[in-house]
Protein backbone atom coordinates (compact mmCIF):
# COMPACT_ATOMS: atom_id res chain seq x y z
CA UNK A 1 0.00 0.00 0.00
CA UNK A 2 2.94 2.30 0.73
CA UNK A 3 3.88 1.64 -2.70
CA UNK A 4 1.23 2.96 -4.54
CA UNK A 5 0.88 5.71 -2.25
CA UNK A 6 4.21 7.09 -3.45
CA UNK A 7 3.25 6.40 -6.54
CA UNK A 8 0.02 8.55 -6.33
CA UNK A 9 2.31 11.12 -4.38
CA UNK A 10 4.92 11.20 -7.76
CA UNK A 11 2.66 12.27 -10.24
CA UNK A 12 4.00 14.48 -12.72
CA UNK A 13 3.88 18.18 -12.48
CA UNK A 14 3.27 18.88 -15.78
CA UNK A 15 0.28 17.76 -18.07
CA UNK A 16 0.60 15.91 -21.54
CA UNK A 17 0.18 19.30 -23.12
CA UNK A 18 3.30 20.99 -21.00
CA UNK A 19 1.33 23.05 -18.74
CA UNK A 20 1.74 22.54 -14.85
CA UNK A 21 -0.89 20.24 -13.39
CA UNK A 22 -1.46 22.15 -10.22
CA UNK A 23 -0.29 25.89 -12.07
CA UNK A 24 -0.03 29.08 -9.73
CA UNK A 25 -2.32 31.30 -10.94
CA UNK A 26 -3.03 35.16 -9.54
CA UNK A 27 -6.59 35.83 -9.55
CA UNK A 28 -7.86 39.12 -11.35
CA UNK A 29 -10.72 41.20 -10.71
CA UNK A 30 -12.74 43.31 -13.16
CA UNK A 31 -13.28 46.99 -12.01
CA UNK A 32 -15.12 47.74 -14.80
CA UNK A 33 -17.20 45.81 -17.22
CA UNK A 34 -19.48 47.44 -20.50
CA UNK A 35 -22.21 45.66 -22.75
CA UNK A 36 -20.14 46.54 -26.27
CA UNK A 37 -23.23 45.98 -28.35
CA UNK A 38 -21.01 44.39 -31.22
CA UNK A 39 -21.70 41.47 -32.76
CA UNK A 40 -18.93 38.67 -31.78
CA UNK A 41 -16.16 40.80 -31.07
CA UNK A 42 -12.83 38.88 -31.09
CA UNK A 43 -10.07 41.34 -30.83
CA UNK A 44 -9.13 44.83 -29.77
CA UNK A 45 -6.13 47.06 -30.18
CA UNK A 46 -5.20 50.92 -29.18
CA UNK A 47 -5.65 53.64 -32.15
CA UNK A 48 -2.21 55.54 -33.39
CA UNK A 49 -3.98 58.58 -33.18
CA UNK A 50 -6.12 58.59 -30.09
CA UNK A 51 -4.82 56.52 -27.12
CA UNK A 52 -8.42 56.97 -25.33
CA UNK A 53 -9.88 55.11 -28.53
CA UNK A 54 -9.60 51.29 -29.73
CA UNK A 55 -10.67 49.04 -32.61
CA UNK A 56 -12.76 46.16 -32.22
CA UNK A 57 -13.07 43.65 -34.92
CA UNK A 58 -15.51 41.16 -35.34
CA UNK A 59 -17.09 38.19 -37.43
CA UNK A 60 -18.55 39.27 -41.30
CA UNK A 61 -15.91 42.09 -41.48
CA UNK A 62 -17.34 44.39 -38.83
CA UNK A 63 -14.90 46.71 -37.54
CA UNK A 64 -15.34 49.59 -34.61
CA UNK A 65 -14.00 51.87 -33.18
CA UNK A 66 -14.86 52.68 -29.19
CA UNK A 67 -14.01 54.92 -26.63
CA UNK A 68 -11.81 53.44 -23.34
CA UNK A 69 -14.87 52.97 -21.68
CA UNK A 70 -16.94 50.76 -24.90
CA UNK A 71 -18.89 53.27 -26.12
CA UNK A 72 -19.30 52.56 -29.62
CA UNK A 73 -18.02 56.16 -31.71
CA UNK A 74 -18.25 54.69 -35.61
CA UNK A 75 -18.25 51.21 -37.63
CA UNK A 76 -17.62 49.92 -40.27
CA UNK A 77 -18.82 46.36 -42.31
CA UNK A 78 -16.29 45.50 -45.00
CA UNK A 79 -16.50 42.49 -47.58
CA UNK A 80 -14.82 39.35 -46.07
CA UNK A 81 -15.51 36.83 -43.00
CA UNK A 82 -13.41 35.95 -40.27
CA UNK A 83 -12.26 39.21 -38.77
CA UNK A 84 -10.22 37.83 -35.82
CA UNK A 85 -7.15 40.13 -34.78
CA UNK A 86 -6.02 43.31 -35.39
CA UNK A 87 -2.91 45.91 -34.38
CA UNK A 88 -1.70 48.89 -35.52
CA UNK A 89 1.78 50.26 -36.68
CA UNK A 90 2.79 53.77 -38.23
CA UNK A 91 -1.03 54.86 -38.56
CA UNK A 92 -1.95 51.83 -40.17
CA UNK A 93 -4.31 48.65 -39.18
CA UNK A 94 -3.63 45.22 -39.65
CA UNK A 95 -6.51 43.01 -39.25
CA UNK A 96 -6.13 38.97 -39.91
CA UNK A 97 -8.81 37.19 -41.35
CA UNK A 98 -8.47 33.61 -39.83
CA UNK A 99 -10.58 31.53 -42.50
CA UNK A 100 -9.49 33.28 -45.49
CA UNK A 101 -5.58 33.18 -44.36
CA UNK A 102 -5.28 36.99 -45.50
CA UNK A 103 -3.36 39.27 -43.53
CA UNK A 104 -5.00 43.13 -44.65
CA UNK A 105 -3.25 46.58 -44.04
CA UNK A 106 -6.12 49.24 -43.96
CA UNK A 107 -4.96 53.15 -43.49
CA UNK A 108 -6.59 54.47 -40.57
CA UNK A 109 -7.35 57.53 -41.96
CA UNK A 110 -10.48 55.38 -44.30
CA UNK A 111 -10.02 51.82 -43.29
CA UNK A 112 -9.50 51.03 -47.01
CA UNK A 113 -7.72 48.78 -47.54
CA UNK A 114 -3.83 49.16 -48.92
CA UNK A 115 -2.24 45.60 -48.94
CA UNK A 116 -3.34 42.13 -48.54
CA UNK A 117 -0.93 39.39 -47.83
CA UNK A 118 -1.65 35.41 -48.21
CA UNK A 119 -0.40 33.64 -44.86
CA UNK A 120 -1.08 30.06 -45.49
CA UNK A 121 -1.50 27.81 -42.84
CA UNK A 122 -2.96 24.12 -42.77
CA UNK A 123 -6.03 23.09 -40.25
CA UNK A 124 -9.84 24.17 -40.50
CA UNK A 125 -10.83 27.43 -41.23
CA UNK A 126 -11.60 28.36 -37.99
CA UNK A 127 -8.72 26.84 -35.78
CA UNK A 128 -5.51 29.42 -37.12
CA UNK A 129 -4.57 32.66 -36.40
CA UNK A 130 -6.49 34.36 -33.67
CA UNK A 131 -3.84 37.55 -32.82
CA UNK A 132 -1.22 39.69 -33.95
CA UNK A 133 0.95 42.48 -32.75
CA UNK A 134 3.94 44.40 -33.67
CA UNK A 135 6.92 44.49 -31.63
CA UNK A 136 8.57 48.02 -32.57
CA UNK A 137 12.16 46.83 -30.70
CA UNK A 138 12.50 44.13 -32.79
CA UNK A 139 10.62 45.43 -35.87
CA UNK A 140 8.55 42.06 -36.48
CA UNK A 141 5.12 40.95 -36.30
CA UNK A 142 4.07 37.98 -33.95
CA UNK A 143 0.87 36.26 -35.03
CA UNK A 144 -0.64 33.48 -32.63
CA UNK A 145 -2.51 30.23 -33.74
CA UNK A 146 -5.04 29.20 -31.45
CA UNK A 147 -4.23 25.43 -30.56
CA UNK A 148 -1.95 23.74 -30.61
CA UNK A 149 -0.61 27.17 -29.36
CA UNK A 150 2.11 28.08 -32.58
CA UNK A 151 3.98 31.82 -32.47
CA UNK A 152 4.55 33.33 -35.73
CA UNK A 153 7.07 35.57 -36.58
CA UNK A 154 6.62 38.06 -39.46
CA UNK A 155 9.58 40.60 -40.42
CA UNK A 156 8.04 44.27 -41.79
CA UNK A 157 7.66 42.85 -45.40
CA UNK A 158 5.08 40.94 -43.66
CA UNK A 159 7.42 37.62 -44.75
CA UNK A 160 6.90 34.45 -42.07
CA UNK A 161 10.71 34.43 -40.55
CA UNK A 162 10.69 31.93 -37.88
CA UNK A 163 7.65 28.90 -36.90
CA UNK A 164 7.99 27.94 -33.21
CA UNK A 165 5.46 25.53 -30.26
CA UNK A 166 5.94 28.05 -26.95
CA UNK A 167 6.37 26.50 -23.44
CA UNK A 168 3.61 25.79 -21.12
CA UNK A 169 1.11 26.99 -23.59
CA UNK A 170 -1.93 25.31 -25.57
CA UNK A 171 -4.22 27.14 -26.45
CA UNK A 172 -3.81 31.05 -27.53
CA UNK A 173 -6.86 33.29 -28.60
CA UNK A 174 -4.88 36.61 -28.66
CA UNK A 175 -1.51 39.10 -28.59
CA UNK A 176 -0.48 42.57 -27.05
CA UNK A 177 2.77 43.95 -26.75
CA UNK A 178 3.00 46.10 -23.78
CA UNK A 179 5.35 47.50 -21.20
CA UNK A 180 8.12 45.78 -23.06
CA UNK A 181 6.61 42.16 -22.75
CA UNK A 182 4.37 40.26 -25.02
CA UNK A 183 0.86 39.49 -23.30
CA UNK A 184 -0.55 36.29 -24.34
CA UNK A 185 -4.66 35.38 -23.14
CA UNK A 186 -5.84 31.55 -23.49
CA UNK A 187 -9.39 31.53 -24.18
CA UNK A 188 -9.82 27.84 -22.77
CA UNK A 189 -7.34 28.39 -19.81
CA UNK A 190 -9.04 31.63 -19.04
CA UNK A 191 -5.77 33.32 -18.27
CA UNK A 192 -3.33 35.77 -19.43
CA UNK A 193 0.38 35.40 -19.59
CA UNK A 194 3.20 38.25 -19.07
CA UNK A 195 5.70 36.93 -21.72
CA UNK A 196 9.58 37.14 -22.48
CA UNK A 197 9.48 38.66 -26.19
CA UNK A 198 13.38 37.19 -26.25
CA UNK A 199 12.43 33.55 -25.64
CA UNK A 200 8.75 33.37 -25.36
CA UNK A 201 9.20 32.17 -21.65
CA UNK A 202 6.01 32.66 -19.41
CA UNK A 203 7.20 35.44 -16.77
CA UNK A 204 3.83 35.83 -14.56
CA UNK A 205 0.23 34.47 -15.42
CA UNK A 206 -3.43 35.31 -13.68
CA UNK A 207 -6.76 33.84 -13.81
CA UNK A 208 -9.20 36.13 -15.57
CA UNK A 209 -12.84 35.10 -14.61
CA UNK A 210 -14.56 36.05 -18.31
CA UNK A 211 -16.41 33.63 -20.75
CA UNK A 212 -14.48 33.37 -24.06
CA UNK A 213 -12.15 36.12 -23.82
CA UNK A 214 -11.24 36.78 -27.27
CA UNK A 215 -9.40 39.80 -27.25
CA UNK A 216 -6.26 41.83 -25.59
CA UNK A 217 -5.15 45.61 -25.10
CA UNK A 218 -4.14 47.88 -22.42
CA UNK A 219 -5.34 51.31 -22.15
CA UNK A 220 -3.05 54.26 -21.57
CA UNK A 221 -3.26 54.37 -17.74
CA UNK A 222 -2.13 50.28 -17.94
CA UNK A 223 -5.26 48.91 -17.21
CA UNK A 224 -5.64 45.54 -18.93
CA UNK A 225 -8.50 45.31 -21.44
CA UNK A 226 -10.31 42.10 -22.27
CA UNK A 227 -13.67 41.55 -24.93
CA UNK A 228 -15.47 38.74 -24.45
CA UNK A 229 -16.50 37.16 -28.28
CA UNK A 230 -19.89 35.14 -26.70
CA UNK A 231 -20.91 37.81 -24.19
CA UNK A 232 -19.98 40.61 -26.32
CA UNK A 233 -18.64 42.71 -23.09
CA UNK A 234 -15.83 44.93 -22.49
CA UNK A 235 -13.74 44.52 -18.63
CA UNK A 236 -11.28 46.48 -17.50
CA UNK A 237 -8.28 44.80 -14.92
CA UNK A 238 -5.59 46.13 -12.61
CA UNK A 239 -2.51 44.44 -12.96
CA UNK A 240 -0.58 43.92 -9.43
Amino acid sequence: MKKYLLLFLLVPLFSFKGEPVFPHYKKLKPFYKHDLKIDEPSDICMSSDDPSHFYVVGNRGNICMIDSNGKVLSSTKQDGGDYEACCVKDHQLYVMDESMRRLYVMDEKDLKIRKTMQIPYAGARNKAFEGITYIPSQKKFILVIEKPAVIIELNEQLQVINEMRPKGMWELSAVTYHDNFLWLLSDEGHKVMKVNPDNYEIVEQWNVPVVNPEGISFDANGNLLIVSDDLGKLYKFKIQ
